[in-house]
């Protein structure tokens, strides 16, 4: 019996910490091909709002998205709209933080819902209810989330 493919809604956070802190591209190829297999098979998704901010303010995650624009980012449509509120509505904090940088947090778990995917953050596990971070409410509402690191060890992939 095989296990079902999971399905990623990918934070800003997360993207950076793959793509720089951790894992660059250049010494891990065979990482970003396998995350590239992800999105070819609609598994990695990033939601217009993330890309929204990658496209602001970092270089090297906007040059690897563009590359896979079409592929990668998921529209906000109605329904992503919908779930948004339906989040704010209980998590108003959730975009109050940080003088704006989180602005996406709620589209990136709002696609979550939607998919049903796992939340791929590089979030800490430190939030509160006055200081909401995307883990905080993703446990607060039962939706998986995980960082980088994890989401490898949940494909199983090996190096």
């Amino acid at each position: 019996m095989s296990t079902p493919s999971r399905v990623y809604s990918v934070d800003t956070s997360a993207l950076i910490d793959g793509l720089e802190r951790y894992y660059p591209e250049e010494a891990f190829p065979a990482l970003w091909d396998r995350v590239d297999g992800l999105i070819d098979e609609g598994r990695f998704l990033l939601s217009e709002e993330v890309w929204e901010e990658i496209k602001s303010k970092d270089a090297v995650a906007k040059a690897w998205c563009e590359d896979r624009q079409d592929r990668l980012v998921v529209p906000t449509d109605s329904g992503v709209a919908s779930a948004v509120q339906e989040i704010l509505v209980d998590h108003e904090r959730l975009v109050m933080n940080m003088k704006g940088r989180n602005r996406a947090d709620p589209f990136v778990i709002a696609l979550a819902q939607l998919k049903g995917a796992v939340v791929l953050t590089g979030e800490g596990s430190d939030g509160t209810a006055n200081r909401p971070k995307i883990p905080y409410i993703c446990q607060e509402i039962g939706l998986p989330c995980c960082r980088f690191l994890e989401m490898i060890r949940l494909e199983g992939w090996r190096f």
